[in-house]
């Protein structure tokens, strides 16, 4: 398993080559990767598994993204990106405020993705977006699931999957950031929101996206009755949830997060306690259950 006690030898390293004390710094998050906070800078180590390549791909559509002045989180001039530490790559970004007091919004998500998703595809090596294969490697891998949650999991997969091989995409394909939220956006000093976190990003229905948000709004109860529509507003797409596969893309998109989530968590914790409560409101058909708690 990915934890502290594997990244923190990575980031004495990456400090070293900084310049900074590692002690100084602050972990901000430990899930898909470490990330740490250390003076004007921020450390995102990749888990071990992750190819040097992937990374480098990131790292080439965040720099087209800057040439293009689209708003997103600079990378860090002090080192040439990314490197690669103890058998992790690493990368190193411009500390912006977390806008913990002024979280991002709904509807400046909804101008942040529709501007993203009107650019022309870059030329770099990006994924297609492929739900079906991840949930299922996902699924498969996963420790904290027994035989009956699996199964479940795996039976809810095959019929949702042949939903998605139907599905026809009124907006069609774009790049796509593939989990954008308010916490995959941040502020600049001047408050000007921007994206942020793009280990995901591939080309795929621009509906993904959308149904991320979605998700994010039903299940974790976003500040205010009207999030999605404030989204919807801005984004440009008001009768979205009108489209007649809608329902079943925001299914299918709940399934892959809590099928990641039981791939990342260890069994015993409070995050794997927090997964097998989402599955067990899916047994009980509880699809209007709110208050899932974000991992």
């Amino acid at each position: 398993m990915f934890v502290e006690e594997r990244s923190r030898p990575v980031l004495f390293e990456v400090c070293r080559l900084l310049g900074l004390r590692a002690s100084d710094a602050v972990l901000l998050r430990h899930h898909s990767n470490a990330v740490y906070g250390i003076d004007d800078v921020v450390v995102k180590i990749a888990p071990g598994e992750v190819a040097m390549g992937q990374v480098r791909s990131v790292v080439a559509l965040v720099r087209w993204l800057t040439r293009l002045g689209f708003p997103t989180v600079p990378l860090s001039p002090a080192l040439a990106q990314p490197i690669r530490v103890a058998g992790h790559a690493v990368t190193v970004w411009e500390r912006l405020d977390p806008a913990h007091d002024r979280p991002v919004t709904t509807a400046e998500l909804g101008s942040l993705l529709h501007r993203l998703h009107s650019l022309p595809l870059p030329e770099i090596d990006l994924p297609d977006l492929r739900p079906l294969e991840s949930i299922h490697r996902s699924l498969t891998l996963s420790e904290i699931l027994d035989e009956d949650a699996r199964a479940f999991l795996f039976g809810r997969l095959e019929s949702l999957g042949k939903s998605w091989s139907e599905m026809t995409f009124p907006r069609g394909n774009s790049l796509i950031q593939t989990d954008p939220q308010t916490r995959n956006a941040l502020r600049r000093l001047d408050g000007t929101p921007v994206l942020a976190d793009w280990d995901g990003a591939g080309v795929g229905p621009r509906e993904w996206d959308i149904a991320t948000i979605a998700v994010h709004c039903r299940r974790f109860g976003l500040p205010g009755a009207a999030s999605f529509a404030d989204f919807t507003d801005t984004y440009g797409w008001w009768d979205v949830e009108s489209w007649e596969s809608f329902e079943s893309l925001c299914r299918l998109r709940e399934l892959q997060m809590i099928a990641t989530n039981a791939r990342k968590c260890r069994p015993g914790t409070s995050a794997a306690a927090e997964v097998l409560r989402r599955v067990e409101g899916l047994q009980a058909d509880a699809y209007d259950m709110t208050g899932w708690r974000i991992l």
